[in-house]
């Protein structure tokens, strides 16, 4: 039998220290990634978040199974387990979650199947009078808005935009 994945929980906001305190003691760790809208102050920036807050995945052989310090790690509370049972997760479901990542590994959750867009992306928006502007997608503010970077005057401007108004370019 080889090596099982297992769902570790994890304290509230410690998933990326639980993760490195992981890979300190040399276990093999996922943590899905995804970015996120973050607002404060009338900021609005992207921040890498992960995609099942508080759990990260391990990779460990039957002999592996330590509980105790994986339990004792800093940031981890514990794997998932019901009683005496520790439940490994399916091979097949972690894999498609790393086929689902970019080459940075964070995974862009279902707008490019929802919208036929992501950030990075080339997109037109449809104007007053029917005129058309083109941009780069640079992530979604809010559930109706859209940051979009146009170039006016040989120089990027972040502009914010209806979502109803963007199509791919």
């Amino acid at each position: 039998m080889g090596k099982l994945w297992f769902a570790i929980r994890t304290k509230p906001r410690k998933e990326f220290y639980a993760k490195a305190n992981f890979e300190n003691q040399d276990f093999h760790v996922y943590l899905p990634s995804t970015i996120r809208i973050a607002r404060h102050a009338r900021k609005v920036k992207e921040v890498l978040s992960p995609l099942f807050p508080g759990y990260l995945f391990l990779h460990l052989e039957p002999s592996e199974h330590n509980w105790v310090a994986v339990s004792s790690t800093y940031g981890a509370c514990g794997p998932v387990r019901f009683g005496n049972y520790y439940p490994p997760v399916p091979e097949w479901f972690i894999q498609g979650l790393m086929a689902r990542s970019d080459e940075t590994g964070i995974i862009h959750v279902g707008m490019k199947e929802k919208y036929g867009f992501a950030p990075g992306d080339r997109v037109r928006i449809t104007g007053p009078n029917d005129t058309v502007i083109e941009g780069v997608l640079k992530a979604l503010d809010g559930k109706d808005r859209a940051l979009i970077l146009v170039e006016m005057l040989k120089r990027e401007v972040a502009t914010k935009v209806p979502l109803s108004a963007l199509r791919a370019a």
